[in-house]
């Protein structure tokens, strides 16, 4: 669904108050971010809170009262424009500004937002106060299309009646001309408009996450309407089968069968009741994320000192409906697995309805290792939440990759109501494992399972330091046929190893000549064993043969089309070239040749550091100073992002090196002094490594590269040595 048109629209749509029904009149916000009149929310308070009559929350008034509450500035604007739409049009009686004559209004002046009769029109054309303003006449207005707009308001200081044009981060509020030189003169402040682009951008980060949890919530309520479907269809069936089977029984039966029919009922009641308590909580919740997400959209178009004002209420907003989404089950809460059992017996009880009211699914891994087989085990619940104490169900596990590949697992009951699931994960990647009884998929399936190649890793295979006279390693690239280059961070050259990882050649040395180096940093080669070589310091990339010799140069520092600033990671992809801009906080791509083609990413990136293309022909750019992973499509336009900032598992800081494999796993070396793996859409596998310079330790790993083989090839930078892995 497409949300980012409908924001503004909405409210253009509805300037009226919800409670009188009436346009806007000094709109102010409440903290579920629905708007009404300040007078409005005046007659709605009881005591010291209000009940929003929108979405029914119980809201604390401030002490000071509902004057407090936030002003809706988008409201007042859109207002101010629809009343300056009417009195142009002649629907609403307007009289001169300037005179009390009451001769008929003849143009509008938005510089001084007046309206003028023809006489004053005339003297207001002739002052030399008014040279610069630009009237015009209603008969031109009413044609024009847009219609033109009313004069955004500057709001005013209480203090010294100037207008809030600075803003005070060390206060974090707007303030005036003479504020800043008298009670913020040693505060950290600047103007509105400089300040207002980065709020915005602090605005949309933190609110960055709001679509796709909309996006959630719209989907988890399909699926609670599903499953509430799912379970009054089953409950009907149940119901069938109770009917089939008491209607050949003796008339004393009956009332055996009522009662039977009234635990379905029951049952059935029960579990609507527990979804619709959840799906209250979840509209409720969407219903304030929709809100938020209308604010955020309309921060688009707001003034400078809109965007800042609200900046703070709506960042510590967006925080809590994280925190509020995050704690909502994903899942709907009740599951449709109810069955009728006959018992054909000639003794009173003659059937039984049962309900296995939940599972739970003990040590269920998050990886597993191809081809070895997992056991996991399955506990049916009743009613009350205690195990079943018997088993008899179809209990149904499958694993499905990827691809599309489905693996059928083996099941084994224990006639205690436990049942052991094992499969076996046959290829790599991410699975998802499908768990059923009765034909009815449990609560939580499918569960996600990544599959890996090997345990984690503790020590390489092989060290490469060039006998200890290695220079600091910074990145690494290969070639087809298993040759490899490296480049050397202070002594200005590139180190050529063959398959074997010998070294065969290096070339280059200090300078700006063609071949020479300043700060060399990524490399890469094409399909025709050329390599690229990214100069940093020179602000170039330079191509050169399999025997080093230069062939040729692009660049040049600058940010212009076809220029680069202090480049960094560089990967080459179907006859193009691309190289992180990191000095314009941008990628640039260029052709074999060293023809300009496009640059894309200066809305998303801050320093990008290395870049490379995953299975799915998508750019992933390492951004050092964001703490994630960035991905484009290769024509640049932006898909997404993973990654936080941190040091704990899965997390990242200043991300360095970046690399991918055949089974579309990423791998990143950090400031964490180890190298983390995440499968092809980012969620975390595993990590290796740690801050040392023993055998499997890091410190500052720059690069890293995987062989046509599969082996890991990780520069450890400050330990000046590479260190090879042959499986992860």
């Amino acid at each position: 669904m497409n949300y980012t048109n409908s924001a503004m629209n909405k409210v253009r749509d509805n300037l009226t108050c919800p409670v009188c029904y009436n346009l806007y009149k000094n709109p102010k916000y409440l903290p579920c971010y629905h708007s009404y009149c300040e007078g409005c929310l005046e007659k709605l308070q009881e005591q010291s809170k209000i009940i929003c009559p929108e979405c029914r929350n119980e809201v604390k008034v401030p002490a000071k009262g509902v004057k407090e509450f936030p002003t809706n500035f988008f409201i007042n604007r859109l207002v101010d424009d629809l009343i300056l739409k009417k009195k142009v049009t002649g629907e609403v009686e307007v009289n001169c500004d300037k005179c009390d004559v009451n001769d008929p209004v003849v143009s509008f002046c938005p510089d001084c937002n007046s309206f003028l009769c023809s006489a004053c029109n005339a003297s207001h054309i002739r002052q030399i106060e008014f040279r610069d303003h630009s009237a015009r006449l209603l008969t031109e207005l009413k044609c024009e299309k847009p219609m033109i707009q009313a004069k955004v308001k500057i709001p005013l200081c209480k203090e010294h009646d100037e207008q809030l044009k600075y803003y005070c981060e060390t206060c974090d509020e707007l303030v005036c001309m003479y504020c800043t030189m008298k009670k913020h003169n040693s505060h950290n402040h600047d103007t509105v408009k400089k300040m207002a682009r980065k709020h915005r951008s602090e605005v949309e980060a933190v609110t960055s996450p709001l679509e796709v949890m909309i996006e959630d919530l719209y989907d988890l309520h399909n699926n609670i309407e599903k499953m509430m479907k799912k379970i009054r269809k089953q409950g009907d069936e149940v119901n069938k089968q109770v009917d089939q089977h008491y209607n050949e029984l003796v008339e004393k039966l009956m009332e055996q069968k009522d009662q039977v029919k009234q635990q379905v009922r029951d049952t059935v009641s029960q579990k609507e009741k527990a979804l619709t308590t959840q799906l209250d909580e979840v509209d409720s919740t969407q219903a304030e994320l929709l809100s938020m997400k209308e604010l955020k959209d309309a921060l688009k178009e707001s003034s400078d000192q809109e965007a800042s004002s609200t900046k703070k209420q709506v960042i510590n907003g967006t925080q809590q409906l994280i925190e509020k989404f995050n704690k909502l089950s994903k899942n709907p809460v009740q599951l449709a697995a109810m069955r009728f059992t006959p018992n054909n017996n000639p003794f009173p009880l003659f059937g039984c309805f049962f309900d296995i009211h939940a599972f739970e699914i003990v040590d269920l891994p998050q990886s597993i290792i191809v081809g070895k087989k997992v056991e996991v085990t399955i506990i049916t619940k009743d009613n009350n939440g205690d195990h079943c104490s018997t088993g008899g169900h179809k209990v149904f596990v499958q694993l499905k990759s990827f691809t599309g590949n489905v693996t059928v697992g083996e099941v084994r009951d224990n006639n205690d109501g436990s049942y052991v699931a094992s499969f076996v994960g046959e290829q790599v990647g991410e699975v998802k494992l499908y768990v059923s009884i009765n034909g009815q998929e449990i609560m939580g399936s499918p569960y996600k399972v990544v599959v890996r190649k090997y345990q984690s890793l503790d020590l390489p295979d092989k060290i490469q330091n060039n006998n200890g006279s290695m220079d600091e390693p910074f990145c690494i690239a290969f070639s087809r046929n298993g040759a490899w280059a490296a480049t050397g961070r202070y002594k200005n050259c590139v180190y050529v190893f063959d398959n074997n990882d010998q070294l065969v050649r290096k070339f280059g040395s200090p300078g700006r000549d063609n071949g020479h180096f300043n700060y060399p940093r990524g490399v890469a080669f094409d399909n025709d064993n050329h390599l690229y070589v990214v100069d940093k310091d020179n602000h170039r990339v330079q191509k050169f043969n399999v025997n080093g010799n230069y062939l040729l140069q692009f660049g040049g520092s600058g940010s212009h089309d076809g220029q680069i600033k202090e480049p960094y990671g560089i990967t080459t992809h179907n006859g193009r070239v691309y190289v992180a801009d990191q000095g314009n906080h941008r990628i640039s791509v260029f052709q074999y040749s060293g023809q300009f083609c496009i640059s894309f990413g200066s809305d998303q990136l801050r320093k990008p550091y290395d870049v490379a293309v995953n299975i799915n022909n998508q750019l992933l750019v390492a951004d050092k100073h964001c703490h994630c992973i960035v991905t484009y499509t290769l024509d640049g336009h932006y898909v997404g992002k993973f990654g936080i900032h941190g040091s704990n598992r899965g997390q990242l800081d200043k991300p360095y090196g970046l690399a991918t494999d055949v089974n579309g796993f990423v791998l990143v070396c950090d400031h964490n002094h180890r190298v983390s793996v995440f499968d092809h859409v980012g969620n975390f596998i595993h990590c290796f490594g740690s801050h040392g310079s023993a055998e499997g330790q890091f410190a500052n790993p720059h690069g890293i590269a995987l062989s046509p083989n599969g082996s890991i090839y990780v520069g450890d930078t400050r330990n000046k040595r590479i260190q090879i892995f042959t499986h992860y």
